[in-house]
């Protein structure tokens, strides 16, 4: 009787170290060619539900001119894109809005990717973080030229929104 409690103790172990090491090493795809419209994808793991809205970003960097006349600072308002159009070099900076809603009744992980030579240069408002059921939050994305060199930047910001299959799962998330 004692000897049963203790196998039961070590596959319980054993159970818990399997879930924690697929926490740790779990499967994040990766594009190999970035997307030219907002994509929407969804897939599945062992443990999670996964929601993927990828953006295209651009942007162009130019010379910094000391101010003689007015200048045109270019930016894409279309919402299936974050396009940051064109922006200064130096400490000149480009900010966009991404709105998030989670309209389900269980709470979702948000985290955002950034892919491509744009990635150096693009800061979040807030990443990795918890979007409650039925909750509204707008995070800021923004291009900062600071170390930029002038030309072209481009690459891919993911949206990734990740639910658990089994309630269990909330627990390691608070």
């Amino acid at each position: 009787m004692v000897q049963m409690k203790k196998v039961k103790k070590r596959l319980i172990v054993l159970l818990v170290a399997i879930i924690f090491l697929f926490f740790l090493f779990e499967y994040k795809p990766q594009p190999t060619e970035f997307v030219t419209n907002r994509t929407f994808i969804t897939y599945s793991d062992l443990f999670f539900n996964y929601e993927i809205t990828k953006y295209p970003s651009r942007v162009e960097v130019v010379k910094a001119e000391p101010v003689k006349e007015k200048i045109t600072i270019g930016l894409s308002v279309d919402p299936w894109n974050l396009d940051f159009g064109i922006i200064p070099e130096g400490k000149n900076f480009g900010t966009r809005f991404i709105n998030l809603a989670n309209f389900k009744q269980k709470d979702a992980k948000i985290s955002f990717k950034v892919y491509g030579n744009i990635s150096p240069f693009v800061k979040f408002g807030k990443n990795d973080l918890i979007l409650r059921a039925n909750e509204n939050l707008t995070v800021e994305v923004s291009f900062h030229a600071e170390g930029a060199k002038i030309g072209n930047y481009s690459g891919e910001i993911d949206v990734v929104v990740q639910r658990p299959k089994y309630d269990f799962l909330y627990m390691f998330w608070k």
